[in-house]
């Protein structure tokens, strides 16, 4: 697997996203980025997601 995304919960209950990718010259993933509100990558695909947006779960509005 050359990408791969952790997501985490904030102390606000809001998604962190770090990005990962594969270097092959060390065998070992590299962190390409951490995305707190909005997450924009364009490797392995585009992608725009607002991070605000997504429900929290036991959450009420």
């Amino acid at each position: 697997m050359r990408h791969f995304w952790r997501v985490e919960q904030d102390d606000n209950g809001l998604p962190v996203v770090y990005v990962h990718e594969l270097d092959f010259a060390t065998k070992s993933y590299a962190l390409k980025g951490i995305f707190h509100n909005r997450l924009k990558a364009s490797v392995p695909f585009d992608v725009e997601i607002d991070l605000t947006a997504i429900n929290r779960r036991g959450v009420e509005s």
